[in-house]
């Protein structure tokens, strides 16, 4: 991040300090409209598998690979259409970008895929880091975008 935009962002912080609760209201939807810039980024990397996967759910014992329950089946492209803003009604003034977890596309596997996993044999598979690559290409551009949304609608009061 550039001086310049660590300047504005300061600014900003100090004048919204003191506006209403209608401005912001309408920061969060500037937020969003920056946060989406980021999800976009996020579908674009987000690798894609070609085929389903399953989990299972056997009650107390470890039952052997494809027994029990099927709990969950995974379809390629699941964790793209997993990324969004999520709706966190309890942040007042800003917002989340992550998979949503849960319902039809459970993302809770992200970090198995961004990350590297070790497994019980000790074999290991490296992450895919498309999560910090999505950041470093889009978050400039969507914190300079956001900045200025919110420094017309403070020019604005």
């Amino acid at each position: 991040m550039d001086a310049q935009l660590q300047q504005d962002i300061n600014v900003l912080i100090r004048k919204l300090d003191g506006l209403g609760r209608d401005v912001l209201k309408n920061a969060k939807n500037d937020l969003k409209e920056g946060g989406s810039l980021i999800v976009s980024a996020l579908k674009g990397r987000v690798p894609v598998g070609n085929k389903v996967h399953k989990r299972y759910k056997s009650g107390r014992k470890k039952a052997a690979k494809g027994q029990g329950n099927v709990v969950a089946t995974y379809r390629p492209g699941n964790l793209k259409r997993a990324y969004r803003i999520l709706a966190l009604r309890r942040m007042k003034t800003g917002i989340m970008i992550g998979p949503k977890l849960g319902g039809a596309v459970d993302g809770y596997y992200v970090h198995m895929v961004n990350n590297a996993v070790t497994f019980k044999n000790g074999t290991t598979r490296a992450g895919k880091h498309f999560v910090e690559a999505a950041i470093q290409a889009a978050g400039d551009p969507a914190l300079r975008a956001v900045v200025d949304m919110l420094k017309q609608r403070v020019l604005m009061y």
